[in-house]
């Protein structure tokens, strides 16, 4: 049974259908040219909802015009048709075949949208091959009378090349492969057999002597951390100084890049990467670097730049635009009487849109590229615009919601009742989280807190034991610090009894309790400037956590243990005295919790069926509150060091997908960590040579 289509309906079809792909198909190559390398700078959803859309439209559309064309040409059309009726010339349709194919290869600036279609590059592969054939086969079919042939066979040619750099691209970005580039060099060492023969005759002459050497150095070679190439004496770095700080920053991330994959790194890149940083008085330079780091990794992963990026890489997009070119010319003198003026309107917007958006990739995605001007002279580069070198490369902002809010934000009650009964309250929630959050900016204050503590945590842990060990603290350290020992012995309650997530939620509520209570009273506008700092740094990373604990608990898989259970139970709880209240706003929900005064813990009065943290917290903020303005330096660095705590345990394939995302704060204490030496990702087994050889012994 077919659908009652009108005639004049299909007919319209029959005659625009390509046309309308063609164009939908330039006009998606223009968008993701210009703007799909901003979504390292932007968050906004719709933005990377259209980038998305973008990019998936743009392979379906021109795969299905190349069909399109294929299946046109199969009519027994003749070439005399009248284009007044809408028909289209057989070798111009051939020719807009080599185009859509050359919309397939994409933009330099987006190969792969998340890391996972870096894993479908057989795919790509496949497709290539019948997108190829297809083209092939419409060009085939226009012989041997076709006036476009060497256009046609050149920009063919192009998107061959094209298609195949995206394809390569993605093989290079996929994990496996990624991984294997990290490895270094196989070195089986001298010949065993050899050297055994001569160490025994070594030792039978000087025994003492020979083990003595032997093992020093062996610990010099694991200890040493002195590389030519990077010479930490030699590093000068300065905030003004964005080219150094960009060589930096390759050399950095060449080194770490295999976090991304989960290898362990070498002590000796520890040491080279700890002694650079704790070197640094300035913090921008510090996040500068992680900021041109992460930058690299987004381009490696998401972009051609690995492929284009070299001698032949260069060689093809000379050769590639030359043809583009070349075909222009070739169209602009050949006889155009049997072509239609649509169709030679439609050609030129091809033509001249492939020229133009090859120009602007080789331009600012190739000549001005991070990887290119690493390379350059630094004569060349003086040319280079200073505001181009300092461009961000991240959103610079962090999400916002808390506990208050998300127990309160539940209107109307009708829609979440249904939800629950017909079990989307989940799905609900999300979108209710996205609806109801908020995005604030990154401080400088909070950059060079960050910063000052991980310093001062490195500074202290000078062996890789010690290291690991500060990375795993979760609050301890930094009520170790309090200047009055009754204070630490009195909150540690909050840490010692709770698992990590429960502990956050803890401490996420008495922070908004705190912060709450002192921004109602009048003693906030009387505050002191490193105060209000203070208090806007626990708020900002208190609403920032619980954020990426409900809307991204993928980012906390390792540590989370049964943190829904805790969260269901508290959210609940605190619904229920807040209804019981008829509270329904942050205010009176706040001057009803100070009132409350409570004096008992929840598991000595309710027992321990409930798992919910809520009247802790409240037990915990009238604890805070008796520290006076102390209590915000404590929470500052609670703060950094449950973000720490939880970004160090973050499975690394998870950062690695941040930067495409506009970036994580996150993101960026856990690399920030790994180049201090804190976190667990680095191998002992070069400081433990010298022990193993002597134990052999």
């Amino acid at each position: 049974m077919q659908l009652p289509i009108p005639a004049k309906v299909k007919k319209f079809w029959d005659v625009w259908n390509l046309r309308v792909c063609i164009l939908i198909s330039l006009s998606l190559q223009a968008f993701l040219v210009m703007f799909a390398s901003s979504r390292q700078r932007f968050r906004k959803a719709f933005l990377l909802f259209l980038i998305w859309g973008a990019y998936l439209l743009a392979d379906w559309i021109a795969a299905v015009a190349i069909g399109l064309t294929t299946k046109g040409q199969d009519n027994d059309k003749s070439r005399n048709d009248d284009h007044t009726k809408g028909a289209y010339n057989q070798d111009i349709s051939a020719f807009w075949a080599s185009f859509l194919l050359l919309h397939l290869g994409g933009p330099d600036s987006i190969t792969s949208f998340a890391l996972e279609d870096n894993e479908f590059w057989v795919r790509h592969l496949f497709g290539l091959f019948l997108q190829a054939v297809a083209a092939a086969y419409s060009f085939y079919l226009t012989l041997p009378k076709n006036k476009l042939w060497p256009p046609t066979v050149l920009v063919f040619l192009v998107g061959i090349v094209k298609y195949a750099e995206r394809t390569r691209a993605l093989y290079l970005a996929s994990l496996d492969r990624f991984g294997a580039t990290v490895l270094p060099k196989p070195e089986p060492g001298p010949d065993y057999e050899e050297t055994s023969t001569t160490y025994a005759s070594r030792l039978i002459q000087v025994p003492i002597q020979a083990e003595m050497t032997a093992i020093s150095s062996t610990s010099t070679a694991a200890g040493s951390s002195y590389d030519p190439d990077f010479d930490v004496e030699k590093i000068n770095l300065e905030a003004s100084n964005e080219l150094n700080i960009l060589q930096v920053a390759y050399k950095l991330f060449e080194r770490f890049k295999g976090l991304i994959v989960g290898f362990f790194l070498s002590t000796k890149d520890r040491l080279l990467s700890r002694n650079l940083f704790l070197k640094i008085t300035d913090y921008r330079c510090a996040f500068r670097l992680i900021e041109n780091e992460l930058s690299f990794m987004f381009n490696v992963l998401h972009t051609k730049v690995v492929v284009t990026r070299s001698r032949f890489g260069y060689a093809l997009r000379g050769l590639s635009f030359c043809s583009l070119v070349g075909a222009s010319m070739y169209f602009i003198h050949v006889e155009k009487k049997e072509f239609g003026r649509l169709e030679l309107i439609l050609t030129y917007a091809l033509l001249s849109g492939a020229i133009v958006l090859d120009v602007i990739s080789i331009i600012f995605k190739l000549f001005l590229s991070d990887m290119t001007l690493i390379v350059v002279q630094n004569s060349w580069t003086k040319y280079v615009p200073e505001r181009f070198l300092k461009r961000t490369k991240w959103s610079n902002s962090v999400f916002q919601y808390n506990m208050i809010d998300y127990c309160l934000d539940e209107s109307p009650k009708w829609l979440y009742k249904f939800a629950r009964l017909i079990d989307v309250s989940g799905t609900l929630d999300k979108i209710k989280i996205m609806w109801f959050s908020s995005s604030d900016k990154v401080t400088e204050d909070l950059k060079k807190f960050i910063f000052d503590e991980l310093k001062d945590k490195s500074d202290k842990a000078a062996s890789l034991r010690d290291a690991v060990k500060a990375s795993q603290q979760r609050g301890n350290y930094a009520l170790s610090r309090c200047s009055n020992f009754a204070t630490e012995i009195k909150l540690k309650w909050s840490i010692g009894e709770f698992q990590y997530t429960e502990s956050l939620l803890l401490w996420h509520i008495a922070t908004e309790i705190c912060y709450l209570k002192m921004e109602s009273s009048s003693s906030s506008s009387s505050s002191g400037e490193n105060i209000a700092s203070q208090r806007k740094h626990c708020k900002i990373l208190s609403d920032y956590m619980f954020y990426l604990l409900i809307k991204h608990p993928n980012m906390m898989s390792t540590i989370l243990g049964n943190w829904y259970v805790v969260f269901q139970d508290t959210s609940a709880e605190a619904k229920r005295f807040f209804i019981k209240h008829s509270i329904k706003d942050c205010s009176k929900a706040l001057e009803k919790i100070i009132s409350m005064k409570a004096k008992f813990r929840p598991a000595a009065v309710k027992g321990t069926k409930s798992k919910s943290v809520f009247f802790d917290a409240c037990i915990l903020a009238q604890q805070l509150q008796g520290l006076g303005d102390d209590r915000w330096e404590i929470m500052d660095r609670m703060w950094v060091e449950l973000m720490c705590y939880a970004a160090v345990n973050c499975r690394p394939i998870i950062h690695a997908q941040q930067p495409s995302k506009g970036g994580e704060l996150f993101t960026f204490t856990w690399l920030l960590m790994a180049h201090f030496g804190l976190g667990i990702q680095f191998s002992e087994q070069e400081e433990q040579a010298g022990t193993k050889m002597v134990a052999v012994k």
